[in-house]
């Protein structure tokens, strides 16, 4: 499937919006909605479009601890499998694989920073992490998801 200028106009509507209906993103694109429907279909089949999700205000729920850990795997070789465990941790919101002193960097948000030190003991250590550090936000605005300029 070839991304078209009216492809990359339908995903830039759709990360700033994605309870856009179809026929709202045919009327601003100019296009029918069987066209649009169609495109955003085979865009779901392609896994070019991953999924919809909700931006939740976290510190409404009483999350008010976000902070940043980065560590290492005990064997480099386990990385991709540690990874998947992640993942599955209480309040991670997400997890990336990076390059230098440290291997992995885990964004996580708590009630407080008891805690979270109690979740990284209790759930990331046994799970084969090592040298962790934390990083704690001190403050942020509201989260977001900028949409990407697709080339």
């Amino acid at each position: 499937m070839k991304i078209d200028n009216i492809n990359k106009k339908i995903l830039f509507l759709l990360q700033k919006d994605a309870r856009l209906t179809y026929k709202e993103i045919a009327a601003e694109l100019k296009r029918s909605e069987t066209t649009i429907r169609d495109r955003i279909k085979a865009m779901e089949r392609m896994g070019i479009i991953q999924g919809y999700t909700a931006l939740i205000d976290k510190t409404a729920l009483g999350l008010n601890f976000f902070a940043m850990i980065f560590a290492n795997p005990n064997s480099s070789s386990d990385l991709d499998t540690i990874t998947e465990k992640i993942k599955k941790v209480k309040n991670v919101l997400r997890v990336y694989q990076i390059s230098g002193h440290h291997r992995l960097a885990i964004f996580m948000v708590a009630a407080s920073y008891k805690e979270l030190k109690e979740i990284i003991k209790s759930q990331l250590i046994p799970i084969g992490l090592i040298e962790e550090e934390i990083v704690t936000v001190l403050e942020a605005d509201r989260e977001f998801i900028s949409p990407l300029e697709i080339p």
